[in-house]
């Protein structure tokens, strides 16, 4: 079977020197895919394709070109309501289109699956970026309807794509990301030890991962750890890993306020060893976000046997499941309850940490690459 991977996002990351979510689902989707025929001796061939004035060579191959700009590809065969035809020569190559971001062809003559992750642009548009944002959604929502099978990577996501849009459950498959092999890597102590000085940092600090950006709820994080006493403060300071999102002016100016009370830190960027290095040094990944598809750093976390806090809302419970402090987000008081809890009840938090790695262990690329592929072979058998 051969099938074309859209990467536009993967792309779009690599020039940026950054990978975004949508960016590492479709490396490590790429990678497990390519073992997955390797080792099972399928058929299977990927083929990426992306949209893009200049391409860049990927881990994957240069990506033969889709066009210049979705925006323009997606408004022409909408408002023309037929889809695009293909090269003779890529008819020949794809039997199957797997687009993998919000880039959703309409293509002449392949069926095309889709990944959704979420449906934030559309549900909360207060928290996406507002360049023509009616105009996208109006496009997006299009183009999801499009495609002939969706993938996502949650139930909860499902039920919004069954609310929210209508889809049919029947066209929507549902395969739960992956946790990277080097997440279960215990790093030895002489390392992280080295790692923590190099940083001027001390075990069991509380770890925020994520973008600054107003979902990922960076605002209550700090209030609540502001609200602790001075002395856990001091013992226990926040420590920031993420890059400078939107809406983030306000966040900069208590992140600089942290830092100079000396109960933080802020670092926009850090090497995944050192993240990796970082939760298993920290008292407790805190991740209260107020809306997630799925919520990678948690499984992440739970995987370098770091405890933690996230959200009782959207995709984060059925994910966390019994191996996190689950708590209201929009509650300062209770994120600064589960802190204190974590320090509070340290056989309570090494029973999760526990149950945390056992849960991270249920979650594979290899397990999400093989629901894929059972996707694509259901697709294709339609139409053979």
């Amino acid at each position: 079977m051969r099938v074309g991977l859209g990467v536009t996002v993967w792309a779009k990351g690599s020039i940026a020197g950054h990978l975004d979510g949508i960016g590492v689902y479709t490396r490590a989707l790429w990678y497990a895919l390519s073992q997955h025929a390797q080792q099972k001796n399928s058929d299977l061939s990927l083929y990426p394709y992306a949209f893009g004035r200049q391409l860049p060579e990927l881990e994957c191959g240069l990506p033969a070109k889709l066009g210049d700009r979705f925006s323009i590809h997606a408004l022409r065969s909408t408002l023309c309501g037929a889809p695009v035809g293909l090269s003779a020569k890529t008819r020949e190559r794809i039997e199957l289109f797997h687009a993998t971001d919000h880039h959703i062809p309409r293509l002449r003559g392949v069926p095309v699956v889709a990944n959704v992750m979420d449906l934030i642009p559309l549900l909360h548009p207060e928290w996406a970026a507002s360049g023509l944002r009616s105009l996208k959604n109006w496009l997006f929502t299009r183009t999801v309807r499009s495609a002939e099978h969706l993938i996502t990577i949650s139930e909860y996501s499902k039920q919004d794509l069954i609310n929210h849009l209508g889809i049919a459950s029947e066209r929507i498959s549902v395969t739960p990301l992956g946790v990277a092999p080097e997440y279960f890597e215990k790093i030895s102590p002489a390392e992280v030890t080295q790692t923590l000085a190099e940083l001027r940092l001390q075990p069991g600090f509380f770890l925020f991962v994520g973008t600054l950006q107003p979902r990922k709820n960076l605002s209550r994080v700090l209030a609540a750890h502001k609200s602790l006493p001075a002395d856990i403060r001091r013992r226990h300071p926040l420590i920031v890993v993420g890059r400078t999102g939107w809406k983030a002016d306000e966040l900069l100016t208590e992140l600089q306020d942290l830092e100079r009370r000396g109960e933080g830190r802020r670092f926009e960027y850090l090497p995944g060893r050192t993240v990796r290095a970082l939760l298993q040094s920290a008292s407790t990944l805190v991740f209260p976000s107020l809306y997630e598809g799925f919520g990678l750093p948690v499984i992440e976390a739970f995987a370098a046997r770091c405890p933690v806090i996230t959200s009782n809302t959207t995709s984060l419970p059925e994910v966390a499941g019994d191996a996190a402090i689950l708590i209201d987000p929009t509650q300062t008081d209770a994120i600064a309850a589960a802190m204190r809890r974590i320090l509070e009840e340290p056989e309570q938090t090494a029973l999760r940490a526990d149950l945390g790695l056992q849960r991270a262990s249920s979650y594979s690329w290899e397990a999400c690459a093989s629901e894929t592929l059972e996707v694509y072979r259901r697709i294709r058998a339609l139409h053979d």
